[in-house]
């Protein structure tokens, strides 16, 4: 037996089953499996007959051709293509946008306060409601491009927002800071998060939301925000003079005085009160930022593996997350969650969280069609929507159980 008939063989064995398609299609076809414990291809029947084993084989041979071609579809760290000038453009345009809401709601607050000027005492309740409801909703809508900075700022902790790494560090260093989050202690956290992902114990993200559910919706953000500075200023203390350290402390200082100037002393000089622009997203951002984060790994059973100590970890090369992805793929620590195409571009495909968390080497322009390559190969759970998932996990824990999430497997 050649060494390919030999893989296929193998392949077929473990992978070519009922699985792979719903039973409902099958039944379309006019198949149906033999018995209800059916497992592959060959216990399928159409009408009375089962079907041979020659159709087996060639349905495996189509099987098997199918998974190679969606495998090779993924790329390797050296072969993906970094969409840098795309990255850029939105980088600029969020940044440009914050600021131009900022310099709005100020606008509108002025321009309804001339308006209502010339109107009896009564319509002051009026005048109230308006301009907090234009406030409220700008910046509702800051939220939303603060956290499309953050994620271009996680694109860069795994050094794929731009290809050159000067770029990649300084614009990460910008967009986390101005989503409030020192990044070379965000890289520590979140790479750390990875290698102990939904990992009771283990995971530095599970003190976030490993909590009832509306303790992790209202406090868990406070949680994550003090535990990434109190980091900070442990490194700041501690580690300032360890050469390992030092460049680390002092960007994330420079990055953090940086946003502090923007958002203290920039946004008033351009004649903008911080309590109609500043203040109101700052008060919102840890809503909508739990809002969208309970959905990452809320609800997922845990991961259990052999007891280990658990480290700090610093930095991880591409390379080995591509080498260790068999194991990745084998486990489900988080969500997709099919959202709005215009969604999907603010927040850079982070809906994908799980695709990411089995490829967390690739760019987030490859993290939609690789879903689409391998969720009939590979463990998803998929939820429509965000506000569905929201409902859906308002009734669960942190560790859910396998019964409860069996309904949103991709591959059931």
């Amino acid at each position: 037996m050649s060494t390919k008939s030999g893989e296929l063989t193998a392949w077929r064995s473990k992978n070519c089953s009922l699985r792979f398609f719903p039973k409902r299609r099958l039944r379309w076809w006019g198949l149906s499996p033999k018995g209800r414990n059916a497992v592959t291809l060959g216990e399928l029947q159409f009408g009375k007959t089962q079907l041979s084993e020659d159709f087996y084989r060639l349905w495996a041979l189509a099987c098997w051709v199918l998974y190679k071609m969606t495998s090779s579809a993924i790329p390797t760290p050296a072969e993906q293509l970094i969409p840098g000038r795309q990255n850029l453009f939105k980088a600029l345009l969020f940044v440009g946008a914050l600021l131009t809401s900022f310099y709005l709601a100020q606008g509108g607050v002025d321009l309804l306060h001339r308006v209502f000027s010339f109107s009896n005492a009564w319509a002051r309740p009026a005048e109230i409601a308006a301009r907090w409801t234009w406030v409220l909703t700008l910046a509702t809508i800051n939220c939303f491009i603060i956290l499309g900075m953050a994620v271009l700022g996680h694109e860069a902790v795994h050094r794929v927002l731009f290809k050159g790494s000067i770029w990649n560090e300084l614009w990460g260093g910008i967009l986390s800071a101005l989503a409030l989050i020192p990044f070379y202690i965000n890289r520590q956290i979140h790479l750390t998060h990875h290698s102990y992902a939904h990992q009771p114990g283990a995971d530095p993200e599970n003190a976030m939301h490993d909590h009832a559910f509306w303790y992790a919706m209202t406090v868990g953000s406070f949680i994550g925000i003090a535990i990434h500075y109190r980091t900070f200023v442990f490194n700041l203390l501690t580690r300032l003079f360890d050469r390992r350290f030092t460049g680390r402390v002092l960007k994330d200082a420079v990055f953090v005085v940086a946003a502090g100037f923007v958002y203290i002393f920039l946004v008033p000089h351009m004649g903008v009160s911080a309590r109609y622009s500043t203040i109101p997203t700052a008060l919102l951002f840890p809503v909508v930022f739990a809002f969208r984060a309970i959905s990452d790994h809320y609800g997922v059973p845990a991961i259990v593996r052999p007891a280990v100590g658990v480290a700090p970890v610093y930095d991880v090369d591409a390379e080995a997350w591509h080498r260790n992805r068999d194991a990745r793929q084998k486990e489900v620590s988080g969500w997709v969650v099919l959202t709005s195409p215009l969604l999907e571009w603010v927040w850079s495909h982070v809906n994908y969280h799980e695709v990411h968390h089995k490829y967390p080497y690739l760019s987030h322009r490859y993290l939609k069609t690789t879903f689409e390559a391998t969720r009939h190969q590979v463990p998803y759970l998929v939820v429509n929507g965000y506000l569905r998932s929201f409902l859906g996990l308002r009734k669960r824990s942190y560790y859910g159980s396998r019964q409860d999430v069996l309904q949103f497997s991709s591959n059931k």
